[in-house]
């Protein structure tokens, strides 16, 4: 199935069932990957991973909010370009 068609479905769901898709998906890419994350696969482990994930906050961090790091990125353009057409 495209996940074109998995994203209405997901944002239908519930804040801990997101969470558990998200302990899910990432299990199952560290199988792919080779690596075993199972190592207390019990209802507690489960439970107690829910209630770390519910509480922990995320950060994200973006150049645009941050005027030096504009600024930067703006000065490395500008470089660029004027060794592009040297």
């Amino acid at each position: 199935m495209p996940l074109i068609e998995l994203l209405p479905t997901v944002s239908q769901l519930t804040h801990q069932d997101k969470l558990r898709l998200i302990h899910f998906l990432l299990l199952a890419i560290a199988r792919e990957e080779g690596c075993s994350l199972e190592t207390a696969h019990n209802q507690h482990y489960e439970n107690t991973l829910m209630k770390q994930l519910a509480i922990t906050e995320a950060v994200v961090w973006s150049p645009q909010a941050d005027h030096k790091a504009v600024q930067a990125l703006s000065d490395l353009l500008v470089a660029a370009q004027g060794v592009s057409n040297a």
